[in-house]
C-alpha cells in the first residue's frame, strides 16, 4: 500500500550522497552526531507547534524548567532525559519518569488558557517523543545519507523509551517506521503556532532572550550568534513549520546549508565523539546526583 511521500524525513536528505563505510546503526544512540546541537532548536519548534504543548510551555508556572529563565539547567535536564531514555537501565528510567511526572503535574491549563492541556497527557508526550526521534534521525541522515528501511525500523523500536519513560504506553508507540510516518502525517494538519508561542520561539532562536537574562553579554551573544543560530534552526525545520514561524527559505539558503553540511562532515569524527561522550556524561551525572542526594530536576 502506498502511504505517500516521506514527510517525516528531512527534505534535504534526498540530496545527501550516502557516505561510504558509514557505521551500521543498531540503536538510536548510534545516530548522535556533532550536528545535533545545531538542529535542537528546530526540534523544539516542532514540539511546540502542537498548540497544547506550545501553550503549556508558554503558560507554565514551573519557572525552574524554563529555557528562557534557566537555559543552562534546562539544557542539562533535557540532556539527562535523553541519556536516560536511550542509555539508561530500568531503574534510571523509572526514577526519571517519576520525577518528570511530578513536575508535569504542575503544568495544566487554566480557565484563561486558549486550549485545554495537561503536561502528563500521554498524547502530547507521544508527539514530543516522535519529534525527538526525528531529531536523532535528521542529524545522522543529513551527514551520512538515508538509513536503510531495516535500520529505521530498529531505531523506531529502540526509541520507544523516549515515550514510555513518561506516560506513553507500549500500545501507543508506532510499531514500524511506516507507522511512525502515518502518525506524523496525521498530526500535521492540527499543528499551528499561535503568536505568544511564536514570540517565545523567536527569542530562543535568535538568542534575544539572553539580553534580559545576562545584560550586555547577552546583547553581544544575540548580535554575534543570533543570526547564524536562527539560520541553522530554519535549516533544520520542515517547510510546514517554517511557514508557521513566518520564516522564508530560499534556494540560496538551501545551497548555503549544503556548504554548511560539507564542513560538518569534515569535523564530524571529532564533534561526534564529543556529542556522544556528553550524552554519556549526563547519564553518569544523574546517577551521581542520586547517590549524593543532589536534586536532578
Amino acid at each position: 500500500m502506498d502511504r505517500g511521500p516521506d514527510t517525516y524525513q528531512h527534505a534535504h536528505v534526498a540530496d545527501v550522497r550516502p557516505a561510504r563505510g558509514r557505521r551500521r546503526v543498531r540503536r538510536t544512540g548510534d545516530l548522535v552526531t556533532g550536528l545535533g546541537p545545531t538542529i535542537a532548536g528546530a526540534n523544539v519548534i516542532m514540539q511546540l507547534a502542537n498548540p497544547k504543548v506550545g501553550h503549556g510551555v508558554v503558560e507554565s508556572r514551573v519557572d525552574s524548567g524554563s529555557a528562557v529563565k534557566h537555559p543552562i539547567k534546562r539544557s542539562r535536564t533535557t540532556g539527562t532525559f535523553l541519556a536516560v531514555a536511550l542509555m539508561g537501565d530500568d531503574e534510571d528510567r523509572a526514577f526519571v519518569g517519576t520525577e518528570l511526572r511530578r513536575i508535569h503535574d504542575l503544568v495544566y491549563s487554566t480557565a484563561e488558557s486558549p486550549v485545554h492541556y495537561s503536561a502528563n497527557d500521554s498524547r502530547l508526550q507521544l508527539w514530543v517523543a516522535v519529534c525527538l526521534v526525528k531529531y536523532f534521525l535528521d542529524q545522522y541522515e543529513l551527514l551520512h545519507g538515508p538509513l536503510t528501511p531495516a535500520e529505521k525500523d530498529r531505531v523506531v523500536d529502540d526509541s520507544r523509551w523516549l515515550g514510555t519513560t513518561l506516560n506513553v504506553t507500549a500500545e501507543q508507540w508506532p510499531e514500524s517506521y511506516a507507522d511512525l510516518q502515518e502518525y506524523w502525517r496525521g498530526q500535521l494538519d492540527d499543528m499551528t503556532i499561535d503568536p505568544p508561542v511564536r514570540a517565545l520561539l523567536q527569542q530562543l532562536s535568535d538568542l534575544s532572550f539572553l539580553e534580559e537574562r545576562i545584560g550586555p553579554a547577552g546583547t553581544m551573544a544575540h548580535k554575534v550568534l543570533g543570526r547564524p543560530m536562527s539560520y541553522l534552526i530554519r535549516a533544520g525545520l520542515p517547510p510546514e513549520f517554517r511557514t508557521m514561524m513566518h520564516w522564508r527559505w530560499s534556494p540560496e539558503d538551501e545551497a548555503a546549508y549544503d556548504r554548511t553540511l560539507r564542513v560538518a562532515r569534515l569535523v564530524e569524527p571529532a564533534t561526534g565523539r564529543v556529542a556522544r561522550g556528553l550524552l554519556q556524561a549526563y547519564l553518569y551525572d544523574m546517577r551521581l546526583r542520586r547517590r549524593l542526594g543532589i536534586k536532578v530536576f
